[in-house]
């Protein structure tokens, strides 16, 4: 081990955990959970960033106070450092209620080597503090999200100021959001040009059907935003992929969003309240019966 990483610390718990293991000769990297990006491309390791420079989280001992006002960013970590075995604190922390939304299953679907948008994890307060960072990996146009559903909260950004005008704060929004304890955390993620993309209703590995999801303006593929769809298939190949997603999100009742593209599929969700029709809720009931009543 070459260290510790302190994360989240009240002052008075920094101070006598960074003099104690000083004194053994041991080094304490401090860092405040809210100011970390997480980058995630395909076949390339995770990536932290804190203040422009990457952290160390492998043969570190990664210490978090789990707080509420920065709660998304650690509990990712934590999920992070439990799947590769890093040495960590309150591993309750992985089981984080955040995990079924659509930020913290990036992370779950990249672990599991499944493709995805390149992806960085933010809130508002480590945007601005890797920007530069950020901005220089960054191609226009990009797809900025939060935790939204239907397609709310979901934008397509064409230009840095765009970007700025999104995720940059006041200094009065900055304290009043530390005040709530509600730091809202965020997806940047590459845009993938598409006129559609497919919605699987999955149960347990069973495809119940798969919707193709056609776009009226050229972004939005959801329902709720305007887009038609049709009863569509897809290949064996796709649905294998599509069950891997389901287990990456521990989710057994999903649909999962992905987009066809030359190098193969992207996976953009794994829906864990997928609108259903009544074919698919009595498909459903009929499973679930047979699984627990019927033995």
């Amino acid at each position: 081990m070459k260290g510790i990483n302190l994360y989240n610390s009240t002052e008075k718990l920094r101070t006598g955990f960074v003099e104690e293991a000083q004194s053994q000769g041991i080094t304490v990297n401090v860092y405040k959970a809210r100011h970390i990006t997480i980058h995630l491309k395909n076949d390339e390791p995770a990536r932290f960033i804190y203040c422009g420079e990457p952290i160390e989280l492998h043969n570190h001992v990664n210490y978090f106070q789990l707080r509420g006002k920065e709660r998304h960013t650690p509990a990712i970590m934590l999920y992070y450092c439990n799947q590769k075995n890093i040495p960590l604190n309150d591993p309750i922390g992985t089981n984080h209620t955040l995990h079924v939304q659509k930020i913290s299953q990036m992370m779950m679907l990249h672990l599991n080597s499944l493709p995805i948008p390149e992806s960085f994890i933010v809130t508002s307060f480590s945007y601005e503090k890797n920007r530069e960072y950020i901005i220089n990996t960054l191609q226009f146009p990009v797809v900025l999200k939060f935790n939204g559903d239907r397609g709310e909260e979901v934008w397509k950004i064409d230009s840095i100021k765009d970007l700025d005008e999104r995720l940059t704060l006041s200094d009065e929004q900055r304290q009043q959001a530390i005040a709530d304890a509600n730091i809202p955390t965020a997806l940047i993620q590459e845009y993938i040009e598409n006129t559609h993309d497919f919605r699987v209703t999955m149960y347990k590995h069973e495809v119940f059907g798969v919707i193709k999801r056609i776009s009226n303006d050229g972004f939005y593929n959801n329902w709720s935003r305007g887009a038609n769809f049709e009863v569509d298939t897809i290949t064996e190949s796709e649905a294998e992929l599509c069950r891997k997603a389901t287990d990456a999100c521990g989710i057994d009742m999903a649909g999962v969003d992905f987009v066809r593209t030359e190098n193969g599929p992207i996976f953009f969700e794994v829906n864990k309240s997928p609108q259903m029709n009544i074919k698919y809720s009595g498909l459903l009931a009929k499973r679930i019966i047979a699984e627990y009543f019927k033995k």
